[in-house]
């Protein structure tokens, strides 16, 4: 990717030090089970709103304005619950999923696609799957191992964190996985 474009998406990230505890201990659950998995980086783990792409650097500040109104109010949310994508019998991602709070996510979602669409950033076509990707599988080795434990988390409550910020991240891809920095961010409103 050339130096004027910025690999770019925007997220709310999971930094809850309780939650992420909690997400790798389900983590190190998965990999005991000796699955192929590439498990995402704590520092990583966040629920994408929209993923850019690569982004002319002068349309930066544009996004930022554009994330400037969108509007939210500090609010809690459960992180509950284990899936795959596609489906369970053919897993390429394992995720968890959000129990509480996540229609609030969905209205930042709303509105964070109303107004990147003014921008020329296509809407997104699928519907919106709020979750967090906490690996990757990269063969199917104890596939259906994987399938069954992930459908006795189906239901396991991984606790409650604050939405404080939605963030507008850079991702680096490397060789030992993508890094990712925060470019902006947007505070929750303070409740009047």
């Amino acid at each position: 990717m050339s130096s004027d474009h910025i690999r770019s998406f925007i997220s709310i990230d999971l930094d809850d030090p309780q939650v992420q505890s909690a997400l790798e201990q389900v983590t190190s659950t998965l990999l005991g089970l000796g699955a192929d998995l590439k498990p995402v980086a704590r520092e990583n783990i966040h629920i994408t709103i929209k993923f850019l792409g690569s982004v002319d650097k002068a349309k930066l500040d544009s996004v930022k304005n554009a994330l400037g109104q969108v509007h939210f109010q500090r609010f809690p949310l459960e992180v509950r619950g284990t899936g795959a994508f596609p489906n369970m019998r053919h897993i390429s991602v394992v995720w968890i999923g959000l129990g509480a709070g996540w229609t609030k996510v969905e209205q930042i979602y709303e509105q964070t696609e109303t107004q990147l669409s003014t921008l020329g950033f296509p809407r997104e076509s699928r519907g919106f799957s709020p979750h967090v990707t906490i690996a990757r599988v990269r063969t199917p080795r104890r596939r259906d191992e994987l399938a069954n434990l992930l459908q006795k988390l189906s239901e396991k409550d991984f606790g409650v964190m604050d939405v404080k910020a939605l963030r507008l991240k850079q991702s680096v891809l490397q060789p030992s996985g993508p890094k990712y920095s925060t470019l902006y961010e947007i505070a929750a409103e303070s409740q009047s």
